[in-house]
């Protein structure tokens, strides 16, 4: 359901009866990875579209993506209604759509989303994050591709990113640069890769206490 327009964003939503069962998380990620898709073609155009046959404006969509319980039906007064939905579903898919500007991404979900759609899809496990307003971690993950249809320097970047941020978490810094810096000689543009070796210089500088739990606060909406 194409729910609304909001500036430059699209909302929408996936549910039964116009998703069958749990069939709404993997619907709404195969969505989003055709939308990628459909954006890398456009690019290609965009010379012939907008007569910039030079330095044509770069177009980049970021995605998030949630699954939860929300309230979902005809709401509004009697002179203005609409079929929506509302609740913390719906505004933590809003705070992981923004995220991507820290991760350099283009589709976070959640761990929801990851477990009901993980049949379909190929993901890695970014980070464990509480969302600016939220006390309650969050475990994110970016949407990579279809399943079974990475390329094999994708697989490799996944593993090494796996194992990086496994070493992150025991706080072996060593270690973990060593993994994430292995990512970047795979894909010298890999964003995760790049915030999480800068997160390791300044955890170095200032460490986190013995019982840290990996988890990282974020205050930008």
């Amino acid at each position: 359901m194409i729910d609304k327009y909001i500036g430059d964003a699209v909302m929408a939503f996936w549910t039964p009866p116009f998703s069958a069962g749990d069939a709404h998380a993997s619907d709404a990620c195969l969505a989003a990875l055709a939308q990628q898709e459909a954006i890398v073609a456009l690019r290609a155009q965009l010379p012939e579209i907008t007569g910039m046959r030079r330095s044509p404006p770069t177009l980049v969509i970021r995605m998030g993506i949630a699954t939860g319980e929300a309230v979902v039906g005809t709401i509004g007064s009697e002179a203005a209604r609409s079929y929506t939905v509302i609740g913390d579903t719906v505004n933590l898919a809003s705070r992981l759509e923004s995220i991507n500007k820290i991760y350099d991404t283009s589709i976070i979900l959640s761990e929801e989303t990851f477990r009901l759609a993980q049949q379909v899809i190929e993901a890695r496990e970014l980070d464990l994050i509480t969302v600016a307003g939220k006390t309650e971690p969050v475990r994110i993950y970016e949407a990579m591709g279809h399943a079974g249809e990475l390329k094999p320097e994708q697989s490799a970047l996944r593993d090494r990113f796996a194992c990086g941020l496994a070493a992150y978490r025991r706080q072996d810094w060593d270690e973990a640069q060593t993994h994430f810096e292995s990512c970047l000689g795979t894909n010298m543009e890999d964003g995760p890769s790049q915030l999480f070796l800068k997160r390791i210089a300044l955890l170095r500088n200032t460490p986190p206490p013995a019982d840290w739990n990996g988890i990282w606060h974020l205050s930008e909406k």
